[in-house]
């Protein structure tokens, strides 16, 4: 495994991608088998590949947002690197469909392949919050989800 060489480069694209709403780009930049380990206890929490992430996180996520205003991927900054992981903090700012603001902040640690892209994904934020603001609603079920992993 390997970071890649120009880091502050790929980071930029990653989470400007994330900021838009650039999918595809984000997508292209992560294996297709790679992992993602959110922490907590809400109903996204747990170890999840990617396309199960696009298929049934991002809906319950984007879902509650008001997609005019949803922005993650804001003000990010890479905090530490080794050869093989990346640490970045970063904030989201959006509106609930009910109105509410849904400001939060995330701690992602990326774990690279040897092709350079992302294989693995360790995401930390206020799951209170998150829980508060999107999830635990009305006929909202938690995802079959390994148990998150290090």
């Amino acid at each position: 495994m390997s970071t890649p060489k120009n880091l502050q480069e790929f980071l930029d694209k990653l989470y400007t991608a994330l900021s838009t709403g650039d999918v595809d780009t984000w997508v292209s930049m992560h294996s297709p088998n790679a992992l993602f380990n959110v922490a907590g206890d809400t109903i996204i929490s747990g170890q999840v590949p990617i396309p199960q992430l696009l298929s049934e996180v991002f809906p319950l996520v984007f879902g509650a947002l008001d997609p005019e205003t949803a922005r993650l991927g804001l003000r990010w900054k890479l905090m530490c690197a080794d050869d093989k992981r990346a640490t970045v903090i970063f904030e989201g700012e959006s509106t609930t469909k009910a109105g509410e603001s849904y400001n939060n902040r995330y701690i992602q640690i990326l774990e690279f392949g040897e092709d350079g892209l992302i294989h693995q994904v360790w995401e930390y934020f206020d799951t209170a919050l998150a829980n508060e603001r999107l999830f635990n609603k009305p006929g909202q079920t938690a995802l079959d989800l390994k148990p998150f992993r290090y």
